[in-house]
């Protein structure tokens, strides 16, 4: 959890199974220590910059940040740091991120395992061309999805229930 000098608070969640938990919160301890005394918006203009500093830091680099433990804690505190910023500005997270120009969103970013295939500025150019068609996707945030079910992960269904599910829910959302 992010705190802040006023009640507003940025809440993280990582989720483990028995003594990962203690782990996972001493590294989310450790990892955020250089947040401490920040400004939200400063932090999240250049959030990818400062996500790769948590990510490196000498002391647990060898341990990840894409090895279990130290993946988690970043996860959270990513998390928090997203969830603190739009609960700062009022405004729904989808939203904050809608408002924010390409620039400001690939500033959040950290891109360096990417780079290879993505840049920066690729990255930027894709989000600008993207912008031009934003109306004809508008209408989701009034319909929302059709259907979003994590169930066929926790469930471990086969490819044909997975099959037979979504035919069932798709036939009974078309009716009238």
């Amino acid at each position: 959890m992010l705190k802040t000098a006023t009640s507003v608070e940025g809440v993280g969640l990582a989720f483990t199974l028995g003594a990962g938990n203690d782990l996972v919160c001493r590294a989310i301890d450790y990892l955020a220590q250089p947040l401490v005394g920040l400004d939200i918006e400063e932090l999240m203009a250049d959030f990818g910059s400062m996500y790769r500093r948590m990510a490196d830091s000498p002391s647990l680099r060898w341990l990840g940040p894409q090895k279990g433990v130290v993946q988690l804690a970043l996860a959270a505190i990513v998390n928090a740091c997203f969830d603190l910023w739009a609960k700062i500005r009022q405004v729904p997270l989808w939203k904050l991120l809608l408002d924010l120009s390409p620039e400001q969103l690939v500033n959040t970013l950290d891109l360096s395992y990417l780079e290879e295939v993505l840049n920066r500025q690729q990255a930027i150019d894709l989000l600008t061309r993207a912008q031009a068609t934003r109306a004809h996707r508008s209408g989701v945030l009034q319909t929302g999805y059709r259907g979003y079910d994590t169930s066929i992960g926790w469930f471990n269904y086969s490819d044909d229930q997975i099959i037979e599910n979504t035919k069932k829910r798709w036939h009974a959302a078309s009716r009238p």
